[in-house]
């Protein structure tokens, strides 16, 4: 499902007569010098625009109207666990669509002329799946094991209860993974809390799901994916960026040690433009680096080696079938692909109350 989107609208898309009222929706946020009295600068600040059950946010800039929020907050009855709509078909023009319709619906905003879809520009877009395991004990080892996740580029940030990062200040993508059903009852908790209210056998089922969260930036589409507009992030792209993002972290069928010995024997590299099968040499080494990494962990294990060799080995044991969550772990964890990613993703609360 899209759980998030922050876009905005060029302010030279509404009339001169509506600039000046739309200035007058947010609040300011002033910076001064209580000697002086001089300004040292002025903001908007983010505004809730909400009805019964559904929310965004907004504010209005010098330069532009920005909207961000959940867009399950607007659609249905505002589940954000599942969603229904278009945030659940992932279908971000749909999201745009309704999420800017109920801006524009509310007191502030209806005297407005509504801009076209196309004058908006999308900066930020969440996809979320919902991963079923056996219990919240079972979803909070998942974390641990998370926590483990590094390699390259790849770094997680210091884990906050329950929540573990990656990336958590990069302005092209970043992931998130949390146990769901702690965070529901977070949320019920607090005095401000205005969207769906969850029942207590809902909230028992969802203490079993692992929530993963990859967060995609304009940068991201625009530089790395050669996606220049938008519209153009179809739900297939989407679940492609999120598949390959956390795929990284979730192993596959390895039973044993002496399979994975096997499936190291028949790693094929690209060299020169084709692949071959690793010699018999580069296969030893990659199986006594992985040993390595068990005995002495991650950091000592690279420390004992030059960075070619490093590298070389941990790419022979990716291509083998080893993940960041192994491969940080130390040992391949008990979390398969056919457990975790295919068989037990829940997609709404039919389908999580069948499973369980």
């Amino acid at each position: 499902m899209i759980d998030w989107i922050t876009a905005y609208v060029p302010i030279e898309a509404f009339a001169e007569s509506e600039r000046e009222i739309l200035r007058l929706q947010t609040d300011r946020v002033v910076r001064f010098c209580p000697k002086t009295g001089d300004v040292r600068y002025e903001t908007s600040a983010w505004d809730s625009i909400r009805s019964d059950s559904h929310q965004v946010v907004s504010r209005v800039t010098g330069s532009a109207l920005w909207i961000q929020g959940s867009p399950a907050r607007c659609i249905g009855d505002g589940d954000t666990v599942f969603s229904s709509g278009a945030s659940k078909a992932e279908d971000i023009i749909g999201c745009m669509e309704r999420m800017t319709a109920f801006l524009f619906s509310t007191d502030e905003y209806q005297v407005i002329t509504r801009p076209d879809l196309d004058q908006w520009v999308v900066t930020h877009v969440d996809v979320t799946r919902n991963l079923l395991l056996d219990s919240l004990a079972e979803v909070r080892q998942f974390l641990a094991y998370l926590r483990s996740a590094e390699s390259g580029r790849l770094r997680v940030n210091q884990p906050d209860g329950d929540t573990v990062y990656w990336n958590k200040n990069s302005r092209y993508k970043k992931g998130k993974a949390y146990a769901k059903g702690p965070h529901l009852r977070y949320l019920l908790n607090k005095k401000t809390y205005s969207g769906r209210r969850y029942d207590e056998p809902e909230l028992l089922l969802a203490e079993r799901l692992t929530r993963l969260e990859l967060s995609l930036f304009r940068r991201q589409w625009e530089k790395n994916l050669n996606i220049k507009r938008w519209q153009d992030l179809t739900p297939d792209v989407l679940a492609q960026e999120w598949e390959n993002y956390f795929g990284q972290f979730i192993g596959q069928t390895i039973m044993n040690d002496e399979e994975l010995r096997k499936r190291i024997e028949n790693v094929r590299v690209k060299r020169k433009g084709e692949l071959v099968q690793v010699s018999p040499g580069q296969a030893k080494a990659a199986y006594t680096c992985w040993y390595l990494i068990k005995s002495m962990g991650w950091e000592m294990a690279r420390e004992n080696m030059s960075q070619t060799t490093w590298y070389r080995n941990l790419q022979i044991l990716k291509l083998a079938g080893l993940k960041v969550t192994d491969l940080g772990n130390g040992r391949i964890i008990p979390f398969r692909v056919q457990k975790v990613i295919s068989g037990y993703q829940v997609t709404s609360w039919a389908e999580l109350r069948k499973a369980a």
